[in-house]
């Protein structure tokens, strides 16, 4: 009685799991489908396979304006966010306890605090230092700002983990202070500093709000998407679909090679 109430209980779980799935992922799927529609209507019965709807978008130039305007911006700011953030950790722990406590919380308050909220008060800040018209130089420092919170959320735990003597071993050995930090003390850091890039890299991507009121008349994707008042044009179907495809490779890349890790780490 007992094994069959746990096996009802283990496929009500996996059908409560695989729904879930489905409902989250299904708009997703129906977006990649017709993003290799010829047509730009969306009908089922209307459906032509082909990749007129690729084609258009390379062929859109305020489309790959866009694109490239998005990735250079979430690149540079994620690069500063990151070398920034990953300065500030170790400040943070040579602080004292309830200097770092404070710090802490102000760092998880500029992540929780709405995006409305620093949106309008970089505008403040700007419009005070006079710069107006600086597209380029608001949104990534706008963007650096949002990211470096979550880099110091990532980097700390791991600075946190490391022998406090490597450095001072590493000078002992005859590395001159610069040498040191970077033979010894960023290897060991670096794959917590990636993953703040690329957490940055995420955020910078998909934030609109602080971009909306920040961009001086650079036009990014979301503020591109935003200002066709009618709708996005059927380009957009195509590069969201490549957009998702490269999230999905760049996560089964990541997860092969971990897997990889774990295995060649486990005793024969």
């Amino acid at each position: 009685m007992v094994n069959k109430k746990k096996l009802l209980l283990k496929i009500l779980a996996r059908v409560f799991i695989w729904s879930v799935l489905i409902v989250m992922y299904m708009p997703i799927m129906l977006l990649v489908i017709f993003s290799f529609s010829e047509t730009k209507t969306i009908q089922l019965n209307n459906f032509k396979f082909g990749f007129g709807l690729y084609k258009a978008m390379f062929q859109n130039a305020d489309i790959m304006q866009a694109v490239a305007n998005t990735l250079i911006i979430a690149a540079v700011a994620a690069f500063i966010a990151t070398i920034i953030g990953t300065m500030a950790c170790v400040g943070i722990l040579s602080m004292r306890k309830r200097t770092r406590s404070a710090v802490m919380s102000l760092n998880q308050v500029a992540i929780i605090n709405a995006d409305i909220v620093i949106a309008f008060s970089l505008v403040l800040f700007f419009v005070m230092l006079g710069i107006i018209e600086a597209g380029w130089f608001k949104l990534i420092l706008a963007h650096t700002l949002i990211a470096m919170p979550f880099v110091v959320l990532t980097v700390l735990p791991r600075m946190r983990q490391l022998d406090p003597n490597l450095y001072d071993a590493g000078v002992d050995l005859g590395a001159t202070p610069m040498q040191a930090l970077f033979t010894v003390v960023i290897p060991q850091l670096l794959p917590a500093m990636i993953s703040g890039f690329l957490l940055g890299f995420t955020l910078s991507l998909d934030d609109f709000i602080i971009t909306q009121y920040n961009n001086g008349g650079v036009q990014t994707i979301s503020t591109l998407v935003f200002s066709n008042r009618k709708g996005p044009p059927a380009e957009f179907r195509a590069l969201s679909a490549l957009v998702f495809a490269v999230v999905v490779i760049a996560l089964v890349v990541m997860n092969l090679r971990a897997a990889k890790k774990n295995k060649r780490g486990k005793p024969k």
